[in-house]
């Protein structure tokens, strides 16, 4: 079908061109968009291949916008993993009220399961319809290896919560020492002695960070806690899936009876409701006989049974802070390599 004869639905897309031409997105974005500057290297033939394959299929960077030349749009794309959990919701209406006292309007854009969204907001960005984008890193730590790739150095992006660090451009994070610390310091106070940490992964986001804080504050404080408390587990368990109660009762047993746990640190607030209700279940109280504490401070901390003791976030404060940063980026074209830390705080209810 010729170019001019498409529907809306059949307009074409980047993807359309590497597939064509049988390069990746990166090379097709670095040809034809400038991107990379540089580091990401194509040969000349490959360019042509590239150029021709774009004119074939009828692709054409967007010109009305290109013809705006040194004016803004007002528009910033917030771009996240999805959109369809409170958290993620709340912190877009965040944005979307600062976004407002900075008299700028919000794009939101979802980045899970493909990145062909981020690359369609990398040529919005480029042609002049976004001026900046907030990039809110958590959840999306599959897609960072490339992000850094893509990113590095564009002048006008943030990236917001998970602790992606990409050269030449800001990040405002979670500082979740203080959190961490704070955890352990107050079950040192109510008298726990054998800690043990529950989480999914090690390796990415902010847990190595928040490891460190509470091995050294065990240390500190004579608590029987090392690398041997750390348990990794839960990966992909649904709290509100019956199939997995199973495996949370025998998480607990392993944690209270095997390992004699007086006190448990999840890395979220969905396995910290999830071994709650497997202690009860298993006959020991909380926090009488094992104390929890969660992490995120979710909607539901505040009514699992017993209320679950956790660390918050300061997102309002964060999210600001993210915007404040990319109005002025967007104002003085001046990108920088800060990393702005946000702290976190425990907050004290029936399960600790």
């Amino acid at each position: 079908m010729p170019p001019e004869n498409r529907s809306n639905s059949q307009v074409p897309r980047m993807i359309d061109v590497a597939r064509r031409a049988g390069v990746s997105r990166m090379a097709v974005s670095a040809v034809l968009m400038g991107t990379g500057e540089g580091r990401i290297r194509v040969s000349p033939k490959t360019a042509t291949r590239i150029r021709a394959a774009a004119q074939e299929i009828g692709y054409r960077p967007n010109r009305a916008a290109q013809q705006l030349a040194g004016k803004k749009s007002g528009v910033v794309a917030i771009i996240a993993r999805d959109w369809q959990n409170f958290l993620t919701q709340k912190a877009l209406a965040w944005m979307q009220t600062f976004a407002e006292s900075f008299d700028l309007k919000v794009l939101a854009v979802r980045a899970y399961p493909e990145t062909d969204a981020i690359y369609r907001t990398l040529e919005e960005y480029r042609s002049g319809w976004v001026d900046g984008v907030v990039y809110l890193a958590h959840e999306n730590e599959s897609q960072w290896p490339e992000l850094v790739e893509l990113l590095r150095g564009q002048p006008c992006f943030v990236t917001a919560i998970g602790s992606l660090n990409i050269d030449g451009v800001p990040r405002v994070i979670n500082e979740v020492q203080s959190g961490a610390v704070q955890s352990l310091r107050h079950l040192h106070e109510r008298g726990f002695r054998r800690p043990v940490f529950v989480t999914e992964q090690l390796e990415l986001g902010s847990i190595p960070s928040r490891l460190d804080a509470y091995l050294a504050t065990a240390s500190e404080l004579g608590m029987d806690f090392g690398r041997k408390q750390v348990i990794v587990a839960t990966r992909d368990w649904l709290v509100n899936d019956p199939k997995f109660a199973p495996l949370f009762d025998e998480l607990a047993h392993d944690l209270l009876a095997i390992r004699q746990a007086d006190s448990i640190l999840c890395d979220t607030d969905f396995t910290a409701a999830g071994l709650l209700k497997a202690i009860r279940h298993l006959g020991y109280r909380v926090p009488e006989e094992c104390a929890v504490v969660g992490w995120g401070n979710l909607q539901f901390s505040a009514f699992t049974d017993p209320a679950l003791t956790t660390v918050s976030y300061d997102l309002p404060t964060l999210l600001e802070r993210a915007m404040s940063q990319l109005k002025g980026l967007i104002e003085q074209h001046s990108p920088k390599n800060d990393t702005t830390e946000v702290a976190t705080e425990l907050v004290i209810r029936e399960s600790a």
